[in-house]
C-alpha cells in the first residue's frame, strides 16, 4: 500500500492559494491573533511560519499591486458564509480546468500551459461542466451530482444559467468559458507572477516543509492517514487499498482538504489526496481539543453559540439528532441548495459540533452529543452556577 508525504508543496496550487488570499483582501497577522485567541496556541515555531508568511504577503502585495483587479475579477470567492473558504472555488479554477488531484501530476505554469493546449473542445466542455458542480461548496456531494456529460458549449451555458449565483458570476463564467484562449492567457500569467513571489521564499518553504515530512512520519508512524482523522476530528472514512498521498500547504496553514475516491460500484483506480496546512503538528493539533476551561474555550464556545443561533445550522443540528443524514438529504428537508448545506456543514464541522462518516460513495453527518454536551453544561454552570 503506497502511503506518500511529500515535502514539496506544488507550485500551482500555491500560487492559486497566494491570489485568492490577496483577493479577499486577507491579512496573515490577524489569522495569527485569531488562532491565538481560539487555541491558546504557545505557537513555538508557529512564530517562524507567521513571519515568513507576512513576508510573502507584503512581497505579493509589492508585485502584484498594478495588477490586483485582476486578480480579484479571477480569484474572488463567491460564498455568503463567513467561514474559512479556501476550499471554495473562485473563476480561475474552471478556466484552468484545475482539479486538486491534478497537483500529483502538473507542478508548474509551464506544465499547465502545455496541458490546456492539448484539451479538445469536447473534453473542455465536459471538465468546465464538472467543475461548476462544485463551485461553490466547500463539501462535495458525490451521491446527488447529476453529472453534466456536455460535449457542446451549449449545455454547459444552460447548465451556468440555473446555478445558484449572482447574475454578475453567472456573466463571468459565461464570458471565461466562451473566450477560454484569452482568460487562460491571463490567469496563467498571474500565475506565473505568484510563483515567481514564492520562489524567492523557497529555501524558507523547504526548511518548513521538511518539517512537515519529519512531523507526520512520526505521528503516523506507517499507519493510514483514516484511522488518525476517525480518532482526532470524528470524520469516519474507509481506509483505501491504494493507500494516500498527503502534501503541506504553507499559503493556507490552518487548512485541512482532502480528495477521496468515492465510488463504491468499482476498484478504487486512485489514492486518496490529503493537504494540510503547515501549522498542523506542534503548533496546531489536528484535534483541536477544546478539553482545557481556559480562556480559549470561553471563546470557542462564543463561536459555537453564534452558530447555534442561526437557524439554518439549528435546524441542520436537530435533524441529524438521532440519525445520520447525507448533504442532499438535508437540502431537502431544509428547502437549501446543496451548496448552502455546505457552506453551513463546513462550520458545524471545523467547531467539532458535527461527525462525518463515509459509507460507500456517501458522506453522512450526525450531531456530536458529547461536544454539545459539554457546551450547554459549560453555559449552564457559569450562568447558573449549577453543574
Amino acid at each position: 500500500m503506497l502511503k506518500d508525504i511529500s515535502p514539496k508543496i506544488n507550485e500551482i496550487a500555491e500560487s492559486i492559494a497566494l491570489l485568492k488570499h490577496l483577493a479577499a483582501g486577507e491579512k496573515y497577522a490577524d489569522l495569527k491573533e485569531s488562532l491565538n485567541r481560539k487555541y491558546t496556541l504557545s505557537l513555538q515555531g508557529g512564530l517562524r511560519k507567521f513571519a515568513l508568511l507576512e513576508r510573502i504577503e507584503q512581497n505579493a502585495e509589492n508585485v502584484l499591486q498594478n495588477q490586483m483587479d485582476e486578480i480579484r475579477y479571477y480569484f474572488s470567492v463567491n460564498t455568503a458564509d463567513s467561514t474559512n473558504d479556501a476550499d471554495i472555488s473562485c473563476a480561475a479554477i474552471p478556466a484552468l480546468l484545475w482539479e486538486p488531484d491534478m497537483e500529483l501530476e502538473i507542478e508548474n505554469t509551464r506544465q499547465l500551459r502545455d496541458y490546456l493546449s492539448k484539451v479538445s473542445e469536447e473534453t473542455y466542455c465536459e471538465k468546465f461542466g464538472l467543475l461548476l458542480h462544485n463551485y461553490t461548496e466547500i463539501i462535495y456531494f458525490e451521491d446527488e451530482k447529476q453529472t453534466i456529460t456536455a460535449k457542446e458549449p451549449y449545455a454547459v451555458i444552460q447548465y451556468l444559467m440555473k446555478m445558484d449565483i449572482t447574475d454578475e458570476e453567472k456573466w463571468k463564467l459565461q464570458r471565461i468559458f466562451c473566450d477560454r484562449n484569452i482568460h487562460q492567457t491571463k490567469i496563467l500569467a498571474l500565475l506565473e507572477r505568484a510563483g515567481a513571489v514564492l520562489k524567492t521564499f523557497f529555501p524558507q518553504i523547504e526548511e518548513l516543509t521538511a518539517l512537515f515530512l519529519t512531523y507526520w512520519t512520526d505521528t503516523l508512524k506507517g499507519s493510514d492517514i483514516a484511522a488518525f482523522l476517525q480518532k482526532n476530528k470524528a470524520i469516519d472514512i474507509p481506509e483505501n487499498p491504494l493507500g494516500f498521498h498527503m502534501r503541506p500547504s504553507v499559503i493556507n496553514p490552518n487548512v485541512i482538504s482532502m480528495q477521496l475516491n468515492m465510488d463504491s460500484k468499482k476498484p478504487c483506480g486512485k489514492p486518496d489526496y490529503f493537504k494540510l496546512g503547515i501549522l498542523f503538528g506542534e503548533d496546531l493539533h489536528v484535534s483541536t481539543d477544546y478539553g482545557e476551561k481556559d480562556d480559549a474555550y470561553e471563546i470557542y464556545v462564543m463561536q459555537a453559540l453564534k452558530l447555534l443561533s442561526d437557524k439554518s445550522k439549528f435546524e441542520i443540528l436537530s435533524y441529524i439528532r438521532d440519525k445520520a443524514a447525507y448533504g442532499s438529504e438535508l437540502a431537502r428537508h431544509l428547502h437549501l441548495t446543496t451548496a448552502t448545506v455546505s457552506h453551513h456543514m463546513n462550520s458545524l464541522l471545523s467547531s467539532g459540533l458535527v461527525r462525518l462518516k463515509r459509507v460507500d460513495n456517501r458522506v453522512y453527518y450526525m450531531s456530536n452529543k458529547d461536544a454539545l454536551e459539554e457546551l450547554l453544561q459549560y453555559c449552564a454552570r457559569i450562568l447558573t452556577g449549577k453543574d
